[in-house]
């Protein structure tokens, strides 16, 4: 039972797909289901009997539903089938997005890295690292009425802030993997978990989203002007 629920979470897509008719229907007929596609409650042997059906009526009523019950069982498997098998594509979906996306970022990465010089990949970063302070700083330059030309120097104030949590970023993954690492490790050292688990703590403690917002708001600061400035501290004491 708890398989066909894991199952059907993954399918709920393949609900999607009637929805349009299932909305015509609705309009069809007012919002109500129409009678013949109402679910039918089976009535038990004593309730056929106070309705005055024969013992030749329950009969037939309970060979009939016997039928309709082993077709609705072999149905069951089939939809339970159905499930599955959408949830294995889903799985080979997501598989193969994650290939995609580790092409398009990671490993075409490693390739401009492995061909550069050390300049030209120092140059490529900070192109990198300039086209998010620009993203960054979108948001403040219509009410903070930031020029072109202030935004590229501001920008140039950020680039720092961007590489000092790259590095951080990359020290906390090493340091995550190093972890993971020593505790799969067959012969258990406690002590080393234990730098490492402090280490991590550290880095993570270091690499975080407050300090990392903190240190773009201060650094963006040196490049305002006097009026921006208070526009700025304004809307800060207000979020505060």
């Amino acid at each position: 039972m708890m398989r066909r629920w894991i199952a059907a979470a993954a399918a709920l897509w393949v609900m999607a797909t009637v929805a349009g008719a299932q909305q015509v229907r609705r309009q069809q007929f007012g919002g109500y289901r129409p009678p013949d596609r109402q679910r039918t409650v089976p009535l038990s042997i004593e309730e056929q009997r106070k309705l005055g059906l024969s013992d030749a009526q329950i009969q037939k009523i309970a060979e009939a539903r016997s039928g309709l019950e082993r077709e609705r069982t072999k149905l069951e498997e089939q939809l339970e089938g159905a499930y599955e098998a959408v949830a294995t594509a889903n799985a080979a979906a997501a598989k193969l997005r994650s290939q995609i996306r580790d092409i398009t970022s990671v490993r075409i990465r490693k390739v401009y890295e492995s061909v550069m010089t050390p300049e030209q990949l120092a140059a490529w970063k900070k192109q990198g690292y300039l086209a998010r302070a620009r993203a960054y700083l979108r948001q403040y330059s219509r009410w903070l009425n930031l020029k072109d030309e202030q935004v590229e120097d501001i920008a140039l104030l950020l680039v720092p802030v961007y590489e000092k949590y790259d590095k951080l970023d990359e020290d906390e993954r090493a340091a995550r993997e190093a972890l993971a690492e020593l505790r799969r490790a067959e012969k258990v050292d406690v002590a080393a978990i234990e730098a490492a688990e402090k280490k991590v703590a550290e880095l993570d403690e270091l690499n975080s989203y407050t300090g990392r917002a903190r240190e773009l708001r201060d650094a963006m600061r040196a490049g305002l002007m006097p009026d921006q400035l208070e526009r700025f501290e304004r809307a800060g004491r207000r979020r505060g």
